[in-house]
């Protein structure tokens, strides 16, 4: 499924950027950088239909039709948000959290690492484990899309190459990740170690006021950081 923006405006009362047009390869890695206050976050809300656009359309388009991102129930079990900090104060155990999603049991067939953690309550592991069961737990509410906003952003770097581990297990499946983050070394190792078939099909932008502009996969890490400024 292709996520598709035509002629989108986000933003609140305001447009933040100018209309987007894009679509987003199924299959694929698509970062988005950007400085603070650019949108990405907002943006995100409003591809999960959290937030409804200003303008503009968004659609998940396969050959059998489009699904819109206004149906709320339909769009739910294609689309999976993980949040830069994983919601530590839930007084459930890990077991009992992924279970909101799906069977635990299958998200322990392709993360075996959560299996010591899964009878611990959520608030007692470090953020780079809890954040872990939250990518889990989200791909067990979608195959599809997953959108995760500055999700390595409270990890250290053990905890970041586990997150990025765990989205690329979910690509491998056939998955689809949409990501806004700073951690510009992740995206550019993470670019450099995916296959040549992910990498076809994935891609890096820089959000602003005009709008999204691309970057090489292959750009250099210098190159990112000029880019978002």
């Amino acid at each position: 499924m292709n996520l598709v923006l035509n002629n989108v405006n986000v933003g609140h009362k305001h447009p933040l950027t100018g209309p987007l047009t894009m679509s987003f390869g199924a299959g694929g890695m698509h970062v988005v950088l950007g400085a603070n206050g650019a949108g990405k976050t907002t943006l995100l809300r409003t591809v999960l239909g959290v937030q409804a656009p200003l303008a503009g359309h968004i659609t998940l388009d396969e050959r059998s039709g489009s699904l819109d991102a206004s149906d709320p129930r339909a769009w739910g079990k294609h689309v999976a948000f993980v949040p830069s900090m994983p919601p530590k104060h839930v007084g459930l155990t890990v077991a009992e959290v992924l279970s909101l999603s799906g069977p635990w049991e299958q998200a322990l067939s392709h993360h075996p690492q959560l299996e010591p953690w899964l009878n611990q309550r959520l608030s007692t592991l470090s953020d780079g484990q809890a954040q872990q069961v939250m990518v889990a737990r989200a791909m067990l509410q979608s195959k599809d899309w997953l959108m995760l906003d500055e999700p390595t952003a409270f990890l250290d770097v053990r905890g970041q190459r586990h997150l990025w581990g765990m989205l690329t297990t979910h690509l491998n499946r056939g998955g689809s990740v949409m990501m806004a983050t700073h951690d510009l070394r992740g995206v550019h190792r993470w670019m450099q170690e995916a296959s040549a078939d992910v990498l076809e099909v994935s891609s890096i932008h820089v959000l602003s006021s005009s709008g999204l502009s691309p970057l090489a996969t292959d750009a250099s890490l210098d190159a990112m950081e000029e880019a978002q400024g």
